[in-house]
C-alpha cells in the first residue's frame, strides 16, 4: 500500500484567505481587506476610506 501524507491538510487550514469587506460605518464597497481564518478575523481590518477598525477575533457572520 502507498503512504499518504496527511501534512499538507495541516497546512491548508492553517491558510489565511484575504476577503474585502464592506465598511460598516461609512458602506465604502470593500474598503476593508480582511486576512480570515476559519471564519474569524486574524488581525485587525483597516478601513481605506474612514479608517474604522474591525478588531482581530471578529466573526465574518458579524460583519455581513
Amino acid at each position: 500500500m502507498g503512504k499518504i501524507e496527511f501534512a499538507n491538510c495541516q497546512d491548508v487550514r492553517n491558510q489565511k484567505k484575504i476577503q474585502e469587506l464592506d465598511c460598516p460605518r461609512c458602506h465604502e464597497p470593500e474598503g476593508i481587506e480582511a486576512f480570515v481564518k476559519d471564519g474569524i478575523l486574524a488581525e485587525d481590518g483597516v478601513c481605506d476610506n474612514c479608517g474604522y477598525i474591525l478588531p482581530e477575533g471578529t466573526e465574518l457572520e458579524e460583519v455581513e
